[in-house]
């Protein structure tokens, strides 16, 4: 591989192993659940570990595995083990010559998990291979109504501290909804006092399962107080987290004045800029959110001709809505991929902003 040779594919790659999953969360974003994407035959181990060697081989380094539920994948050990042995290269811009260089090593390796099905054994290979655990908690006393999955709040928890014990770094993935808005703040105390090292905050959008529950929807003002409680809560654990989806600025506006110190929120959406997915049929597509199936792996070199790639890598995706807007050169109008799935256009309009005009005012 030549190393001036770097591919326009993102850093970080979300590897959907398997369709399957033990959970039913109402909340679920994959678009397979909606039939918006058509379940295809799965690859097989040998298939993942060539896409896997190709895509370091392009540039990604850093693979994030998850499903549906990945330790239903199986070989999935196989699969996550082939990939930690990869040699992936790491763009560096030397700041006395202003050049860069590359340097080689090994890929950064994450794991996405319900914890339904967690084990002391999938610890000890995380701990082994040096992969971040996250799993999954919507809400505390919420948990079993957002996931109908069969297990408990609880049961995450004790999976948090065990990772803990291990020395197992551990986040706390929590997506926030109308139902469980309310005990924000004790899931995320729950999750941090049980062992969790990091935060990740996602708001609720739809897409996948979740179109038939938009009654989760958020509203904006609390899609805006969201950051302001995780990170008061944070700041007093002297832990840090961050928000997954992207905010519109209109909606991050009182969360930056209030001023944020351990959370980090963007307003920039990451899809196929510093991340992207693969489905389970070795699809490649703009983020795990996105219905829209552009190329398949063995193709991946295509996908920058494709329109719904281009639209979010050259920024012609802005809603119409915020043309006029002062801040359109830090923000990319909330996430894209909700507002295709609920309107139809790439630059529609971001759901939580709908009724924003009468709740907040942006100079």
């Amino acid at each position: 591989m030549s190393l001036t040779a770097r591919s326009f594919l993102p850093n970080v790659a979300a590897i959907e192993l398997t369709f399957a999953c033990n959970h039913a969360c109402r909340f679920c974003s994959c678009p397979w659940y909606a039939d918006m994407i058509k379940e295809k035959t799965e690859m097989g181990v040998n298939e993942w570990k060539e896409c896997l060697k190709a895509l370091a081989e392009a540039g990604v380094t850093t693979f994030s595995f998850t499903g549906g539920e990945m330790l239903l994948k199986k070989g999935w050990e196989e699969i996550v083990r082939f990939a930690s042995n990869l040699t992936v290269y790491r763009m560096e811009l030397d700041e006395q010559t202003n050049e860069l260089s590359f340097r080689e090593g090994k890929p950064e390796l994450v794991m996405l998990s319900n914890g339904k099905i967690m084990s002391d054994e999938v610890l000890y290979f995380c701990k082994e291979l040096g992969i971040h655990l996250s799993m999954s908690l919507p809400g505390f006393s919420t948990f079993e109504q957002h996931t109908c999955g069969g297990t408990t709040a609880q049961h995450l928890l004790n999976w948090y501290k065990r990772a803990n014990e291990l020395g197992v770094p551990v986040t706390a993935a929590i997506t926030a909804t109308s139902e469980n808005f309310f005990e924000l703040g004790e899931t995320v105390t729950q999750a941090l006092n049980a062992g969790a090292d990091n935060i990740l905050i996602n708001r609720f959008l739809p897409g996948g399962r979740g179109l038939q529950h938009r009654n989760l929807e958020l509203s904006s003002e609390q899609i805006a107080a969201v950051p302001i409680i995780v990170d008061q809560i944070l700041t007093k654990a002297g832990k840090n987290g961050h928000v997954g989806t992207e905010y519109p600025y209109c909606l991050a506006a009182p969360a930056f004045e209030h001023g944020l110190n351990r959370l980090k929120l963007s307003t920039n959406c990451g899809a196929a800029t510093g991340f992207f997915a693969v489905s389970p049929a070795g699809m490649l597509r703009t983020c795990n959110h996105s219905p829209i199936e552009i190329v398949h792996w063995r193709d991946w070199a295509q996908a920058i001709n494709h329109p719904h790639w281009r639209s979010y890598i050259f920024g012609n995706n802005l809603p119409e809505e915020c043309t006029n807007c002062p801040h359109t050169s830090s923000c990319d109008g909330g996430c894209r991929e909700a507002a295709y799935i609920c309107t139809g256009k790439i630059n529609g309009e971001d759901p939580g902003t709908i009724t924003l005009e009468t709740i907040f005012e942006i100079d």
